[in-house]
Protein backbone atom coordinates (compact mmCIF):
# COMPACT_ATOMS: atom_id res chain seq x y z
CA UNK A 1 0.00 0.00 0.00
CA UNK A 2 1.57 3.21 -0.89
CA UNK A 3 2.32 5.75 1.89
CA UNK A 4 1.49 9.04 2.39
CA UNK A 5 3.25 12.13 0.67
CA UNK A 6 5.31 14.04 3.11
CA UNK A 7 4.31 17.06 1.81
CA UNK A 8 0.33 17.69 1.70
CA UNK A 9 -1.98 18.53 -0.75
CA UNK A 10 -2.15 22.44 0.32
CA UNK A 11 1.77 22.72 0.35
CA UNK A 12 2.35 21.46 -2.84
CA UNK A 13 -0.97 23.84 -4.14
CA UNK A 14 1.46 26.52 -2.84
CA UNK A 15 4.61 25.65 -4.42
CA UNK A 16 2.82 25.18 -7.46
CA UNK A 17 0.68 28.24 -7.54
CA UNK A 18 3.61 30.48 -7.22
CA UNK A 19 5.29 29.01 -9.77
CA UNK A 20 2.16 29.80 -12.30
CA UNK A 21 1.89 33.01 -10.97
CA UNK A 22 5.78 34.09 -11.48
CA UNK A 23 6.84 34.04 -7.84
CA UNK A 24 9.85 32.45 -6.11
CA UNK A 25 8.49 28.94 -5.96
CA UNK A 26 12.08 27.86 -4.38
CA UNK A 27 11.40 30.77 -1.50
CA UNK A 28 8.01 29.05 -1.06
CA UNK A 29 9.06 25.81 -0.94
CA UNK A 30 11.78 26.75 1.40
CA UNK A 31 9.29 28.34 3.73
CA UNK A 32 7.13 25.23 3.60
CA UNK A 33 10.41 23.30 4.76
CA UNK A 34 10.60 21.06 1.24
CA UNK A 35 13.80 20.90 0.13
CA UNK A 36 15.02 21.65 -3.57
CA UNK A 37 15.23 18.32 -5.21
CA UNK A 38 11.66 17.54 -3.65
CA UNK A 39 9.97 20.98 -5.08
CA UNK A 40 11.62 20.28 -8.38
CA UNK A 41 9.54 17.03 -8.43
CA UNK A 42 6.89 18.74 -7.56
CA UNK A 43 7.09 21.26 -10.63
CA UNK A 44 7.59 18.14 -12.29
CA UNK A 45 4.50 16.07 -11.66
CA UNK A 46 2.42 19.33 -12.15
CA UNK A 47 -1.09 19.79 -11.17
CA UNK A 48 -1.61 18.51 -7.63
CA UNK A 49 -5.79 17.95 -8.30
CA UNK A 50 -7.35 14.95 -6.74
CA UNK A 51 -8.23 12.70 -8.94
CA UNK A 52 -11.32 10.20 -8.58
CA UNK A 53 -10.72 6.99 -9.18
CA UNK A 54 -13.45 4.38 -10.15
CA UNK A 55 -17.07 5.02 -11.72
CA UNK A 56 -19.81 3.25 -12.61
CA UNK A 57 -18.97 0.80 -15.42
CA UNK A 58 -21.51 0.21 -18.25
CA UNK A 59 -22.97 -2.76 -16.42
CA UNK A 60 -23.82 -0.87 -13.54
CA UNK A 61 -25.84 1.87 -15.19
CA UNK A 62 -29.17 2.32 -14.21
CA UNK A 63 -31.72 3.01 -17.44
CA UNK A 64 -33.19 6.09 -16.14
CA UNK A 65 -36.82 6.75 -17.41
CA UNK A 66 -35.21 9.22 -20.29
CA UNK A 67 -33.73 6.55 -21.98
CA UNK A 68 -36.63 4.46 -21.59
CA UNK A 69 -38.63 7.00 -23.63
CA UNK A 70 -35.78 7.17 -26.14
CA UNK A 71 -35.86 3.40 -26.46
CA UNK A 72 -39.82 3.87 -27.21
CA UNK A 73 -39.22 6.87 -29.65
CA UNK A 74 -36.57 4.78 -31.33
CA UNK A 75 -38.80 1.41 -31.78
CA UNK A 76 -42.16 3.94 -32.56
CA UNK A 77 -39.46 5.46 -35.46
CA UNK A 78 -38.34 2.40 -36.48
CA UNK A 79 -39.18 -0.93 -35.80
CA UNK A 80 -36.24 -2.39 -37.98
CA UNK A 81 -33.25 -1.35 -35.65
CA UNK A 82 -30.67 -3.88 -34.41
CA UNK A 83 -30.50 -3.80 -30.95
CA UNK A 84 -26.29 -2.35 -31.65
CA UNK A 85 -27.84 0.06 -33.43
CA UNK A 86 -30.42 1.00 -30.26
CA UNK A 87 -26.98 0.55 -28.00
CA UNK A 88 -24.84 2.91 -30.00
CA UNK A 89 -27.98 5.74 -30.28
CA UNK A 90 -27.97 5.70 -26.47
CA UNK A 91 -24.21 6.15 -26.21
CA UNK A 92 -24.65 9.03 -28.64
CA UNK A 93 -27.38 10.72 -27.56
CA UNK A 94 -26.87 10.31 -23.55
CA UNK A 95 -23.11 9.21 -23.16
CA UNK A 96 -24.35 5.60 -21.61
CA UNK A 97 -23.11 2.52 -22.19
CA UNK A 98 -25.31 -0.09 -21.98
CA UNK A 99 -25.74 -4.04 -22.70
CA UNK A 100 -27.59 -5.37 -25.75
CA UNK A 101 -29.56 -7.34 -22.92
CA UNK A 102 -30.64 -4.46 -21.24
CA UNK A 103 -31.76 -2.77 -24.82
CA UNK A 104 -33.84 -5.64 -25.61
CA UNK A 105 -35.59 -5.86 -22.26
CA UNK A 106 -36.37 -2.57 -22.08
CA UNK A 107 -37.42 -2.84 -25.91
CA UNK A 108 -39.62 -5.73 -25.21
CA UNK A 109 -41.81 -4.16 -22.25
Amino acid sequence: MPSEPKHGLATRTRVLGALKSGRDWMLVADCNDIVLTASRKIIDRGPTDVQTRGSARAACTKCTPEIEDALVAYREKNCLFTLKQVQNMLRFGFGVRVSTSLTSKQTVQ
